[in-house]
């Protein structure tokens, strides 16, 4: 009217029909007022118009339906889909026995990176894991997608115990062989259309290089296995003149090299801890599956005063993993130990790093001074200075004997070299 109030007509509005009836602009009760039937109608303010409450009615109704489908599980299929899951209901229909796997994997898996894991755990129930990364393999070899909970329900589920006792070893044809139905109603269930595939640097997996290594990938490595060896991080800046150093710290100290650092104790009684209760809760598992997380070796000390007394020196015998090599170091500390006893003692040092071109077979001595006996390294690179064979035969070995009878001698601990004053001007 001409106060701008707009006035309904109830009659026409039972005329038109429900809004469930027909949506056409005959359904608006003022369409014959506005020729597009949308003029505004409530409130006052022009906030909406009759054809949003339309199509708030129609998206009510959507909502509706699928709540609907949702609640009998129809709005995603018919198949296992992890949006029908509910953690709280579906957990208590689970045996003692599937809920203590499930609680195993989350507490003691390193690999899982997912959230919400029991709802994870949970889904893939319904599902052959090990079906699953074979399809994954067959479907991507280049870059197949694993998901980081997998291999954790392979290492503890016992539906899964075959699969540990080939220690997860597959084939080819075992990827061939795989059901990619299931990887398929797998992705399904979490919301994709079809199986995702990726690009090799899209995922994490690694190469593995198998190629011989170059001179300086083995010094590399050769420099590793020395750090693991002999590096101790907390000593490298531990000075005599430092408030923590103690007596034990000094190497010509008998307690040299034993822990003296709280610190130290305190790791070493908690993984005990762990380790035995690790030991307790797995006391059903076989020796061998235990050992393959953690072993624990003991070693008895026994104080040798006669060794001690004896004691002359070290022979160090450093060779390549060729089991020949094994069998010439055998050989000499077998010897050593027939004619010297404790007063020497005979270290094999294998270096898995070394090639059989390398040519190492080096052997020496570390007593009042340190002495290189042989060298085959020598002998093939550097034969100016070095005028020695270069394997060790019956003669070479009745030469180092000798050599080292002299050197762990007291003639030898008293006198001195002139090549220890080379360096010295008059």
């Amino acid at each position: 009217d001409e106060d701008g109030r707009v006035t309904v007509d109830p009659q026409a509005i039972a005329e038109a029909g429900s809004l469930d009836d027909d949506r056409g602009l005959d359904a608006f009760p003022s369409s014959e007022v506005e020729e597009d039937g949308e003029n505004l109608v409530f409130p006052s303010n022009g906030a909406f118009n009759e054809k949003d409450l339309v199509e708030l009615d129609e998206q009510i109704a959507a909502y509706k339906d699928a709540r609907k489908r949702l609640d009998n599980q129809t709005y995603f299929g018919e198949g296992h889909t992890m949006a029908y899951m509910d953690v709280e209901k579906d957990w208590p229909k689970l045996s003692n026995e599937t809920q203590d796997e499930i609680l195993d994997v989350i507490e003691n898996s390193n690999t899982m990176a997912c959230p919400e894991p029991e709802m994870w755990l949970m889904y893939d129930l319904e599902f052959n894991v090990t079906n699953l990364i074979l399809s994954s393999f067959r479907h991507n070899a280049e870059a197949p997608v694993m998901f980081t909970h997998w291999m954790p329900q392979l290492e503890v589920y016992e539906r899964y115990a075959d699969q540990r006792a080939k220690n997860f070893e597959w084939t080819w044809d075992d990827v061939e062989a795989a059901d990619m139905s299931e990887l398929q109603r797998y992705y399904k269930g979490i919301g994709y259309d079809e199986i995702p595939k990726k690009d090799p640097g899209e995922t994490g997996v690694i190469t593995l290089d198998t190629s011989p290594m170059d001179d300086e990938e083995r010094e590399m490595l050769a420099l590793e296995n020395w750090m693991d060896e002999v590096y101790n991080e907390e000593e490298d800046i531990l000075l005599f003149d430092d408030e923590s150093f103690e007596p034990r710290d000094n190497v010509f100290d008998p307690n040299y090299g034993t822990s003296s650092t709280d610190k130290s104790s305190a790791l070493e009684e908690k993984f005990m801890k762990e380790y035995e209760a690790f030991e307790r809760e797995f006391s059903e598992e076989s020796q061998e599956w235990r050992d393959q997380f953690a072993t624990v070796e003991r070693f008895e000390h026994r104080d040798d005063p006669e060794g001690q007394e004896a004691f002359r020196g070290h022979l160090v015998v450093a060779i390549s993993p060729e089991e020949s090599d094994m069998v010439v170091a055998e050989q000499i500390t077998e010897r050593i130990g027939k004619e010297f006893g404790k007063a020497v003692f005979v270290e094999t040092r294998v270096l898995g790093h070394a090639r059989v071109e390398d040519n190492v077979f080096e052997v020496w001595l570390e007593s009042y001074d340190v002495d290189l006996l042989h060298s085959r390294r020598q002998a093939f690179i550097n034969s100016k200075l070095w005028l020695g064979p270069s394997d060790v035969d019956e003669k070479q070995l009745e030469y180092i004997v000798e050599k080292v009878r002299h050197l762990i001698s007291d003639d030898s601990r008293y006198s001195y070299r002139f090549s220890d004053y080379a360096d010295v001007k008059a």
